[in-house]
């Protein structure tokens, strides 16, 4: 096979959503009904959510508003290459800091990839996937979920799929406009995230593979190796943080991982559980499936091992080998995956669901032509809808959890606290969220195990530093920073990895050489995402 995606069905181009995906079985003005009401409340989840900014989003702004030649700096004590920072600066500089600006270049990002998923759809299947990869997209709930995070997993869908269009463009037809775009798409790729390069790494491998086969994709190859020259001069910095980063917060990727992948993408509860479900078959179906129709003679086997021709009805038929043109789409995602699983195993780092992002637009499009193999109008048309709904319920839930338990914190912090009091974090990632929120003057910050300020977070050489520091002597020395009138003040948590009971003794050596602790807010686990305990010394 010669492509990269299957041969587009060939539909008119004045053929409406209705009759392109379910033909005369419904009437046009319920689907478009249906679909723009759809459309209204995905686009509104995409920028709604109660909660204020948890630590990962803290960061993010607090690195976005260095001075430009700052943010390189900040970026090797944290482990991110710097293409989303440079654009959240320049967005911050226009609409601001506050919750809901910094979130909506993200929210704005993921409306923006819309388009490009019916585009990539119809370059695989036409009207018909064009509008399923659409509709499957705009109710993803991974993507509706952090379109409202300041974080950069919104512009990695973006990215790859501009990718996922460039290369499959340059392939067919490699004009220098459409190598350019290539290249650009994918230095954006490796700049926006490190989980860009096990993509790009497996994209490259397959083409080396058709020219090696057919002669076919040396430029679109040579428009990569571009891209990935134009990633040289940030590569230092990534070698750094690579050998002195990496992710110390979770434990190492292994291949169980890849079990909870549709999980991680459908969202939790029951209407997660139905979508994780459906979206495994629609994948299986994109794969291997092909459509018999009514009176298709397909080969059977019964019980006895006896092979007989039976004439199908509707139905789904799965083949062993993937469906023309899906197998290199469906290899490329498999294979990134295992890839970074591999590449985890070996530099000690995480496979973390979040950053599967990168490959979430092409596992989309095959979903996307698995549900269009189904047969029979009606039932395609009740499985959309199916899906849709049930991204919109865990999108909604998932969206109305709140992230951090900083605000309570902060609040108590603002009543009570003194100029002069002390703050301790323990451990120094509780210290961003509740730094953005504090309001009250004067009061003096340290987070453990640095004896830092609360903004960023070094993780360099992380779990180093806190085997390194002295809980009893972390305590006496922040103590001499106040007198005895002066109120201390811990916002704690054990259970981080790293940290064992650490903070837990930091209370307890708080206690023994100022005064017992008076617990004010405590961890609810049940309730937040990261949540903490607020407790005063007097």
């Amino acid at each position: 096979m010669e492509t990269i995606a299957p041969k587009r069905a060939q539909t008119s181009p004045s053929t409406s959503l209705t009759e392109t995906l379910f033909g005369d079985a419904l009437p046009n003005r319920i689907v478009l009904a249906a679909g723009t009401v759809a459309v209204l409340v995905c686009l509104f989840l995409r920028f709604w959510t109660p909660s204020a900014l948890w630590l990962d989003e803290t960061i993010s702004v607090d690195i976005a508003r260095l001075p430009l030649t700052q943010i390189p700096h900040a970026l090797s004590h944290d482990g991110a290459p710097p293409l989303y920072y440079v654009l959240l600066h320049y967005w911050m500089r226009i609409f601001g800091e506050g919750d809901f600006a910094v979130r909506a270049l993200s929210g704005l990002t993921s409306v923006a990839t819309l388009p490009l998923f019916w585009l990539a759809g119809r370059r695989i299947g036409g009207r018909p996937v064009a509008w399923v990869s659409f509709f499957l997209a705009l109710s993803s709930p991974f993507a509706i979920n952090y379109a409202t995070v300041t974080r950069m997993y919104s512009l990695m869908i973006a990215v790859s799929l501009l990718g996922f269009l460039a290369l499959t463009s340059a392939y067919q037809d490699p004009s220098r406009r459409r190598l350019v775009a290539l290249s650009a798409s994918t230095a954006a790729v490796l700049y926006t995230h490190y989980w860009g390069i096990y993509l790009v790494f497996v994209a490259a491998i397959w083409l080396l593979w058709r020219i090696r086969v057919s002669g076919r994709g040396k430029p679109a190859f040579k428009a990569m190796f571009v891209g990935g020259l134009l990633w040289l001069p940030w590569a230092p910095v990534f070698v750094f943080q690579a050998t002195h980063t990496g992710t110390p917060w979770t434990s190492p990727a292994s291949f169980s991982n890849l079990l909870a992948i549709f999980s991680d993408w459908s969202g939790g509860g029951p209407w997660g559980g139905l979508l994780m479900f459906a979206t495994f078959l629609a994948f299986i179906f994109g794969t291997f499936g092909r459509t018999a129709a009514p009176g298709t003679m397909v080969t059977v086997e019964d019980r006895h091992g006896r092979v007989r021709q039976v004439p199908a009805g509707p139905a789904v038929v799965l083949e062993a080998k993937p469906r023309p043109g899906m197998g290199p789409l469906v290899g490329i995602a498999v294979a990134a995956l295992v890839v970074a699983v591999l590449g985890g195993m070996i530099a000690n780092a995480a496979f973390v669901a979040r950053y599967t992002a990168v490959v979430l637009p092409l596992f989309l499009l095959v979903m996307a032509t698995g549900v269009v193999t189904l047969p029979g109008r009606r039932f395609r048309a009740g499985v959309v809808a199916v899906l849709v709904l049930a991204g919109i319920m865990s999108g909604k839930a998932q969206n109305s959890l709140q992230r951090t338990q900083a605000v309570k914190v902060a609040a108590i912090l603002n009543a009570q606290a003194r100029p002069g009091d002390l703050v301790i974090y323990c451990p120094d990632q509780l210290g961003p969220a509740v730094n953005r929120l504090l309001t009250v003057k004067g009061v003096q910050q340290i987070t453990f195990p640095r004896g830092t300020g609360p903004g960023l977070v070094n993780w360099v050489d992380y779990k180093a530093v806190i085997a390194s520091t002295d809980v009893s002597q972390f305590a006496q020395s922040a103590l001499q920073e106040v007198s005895g009138g002066q109120t201390v003040w811990l916002v704690w948590r054990d259970g981080y990895p790293g940290f064992g009971g650490d903070c837990g003794f930091l209370a307890s050596w708080l206690g023994l050489l100022r005064s017992p602790g008076v617990t004010l807010v405590h961890a609810n686990g049940a309730a937040y995402y990261e949540f903490e305990n607020l407790t005063r010394f007097k």
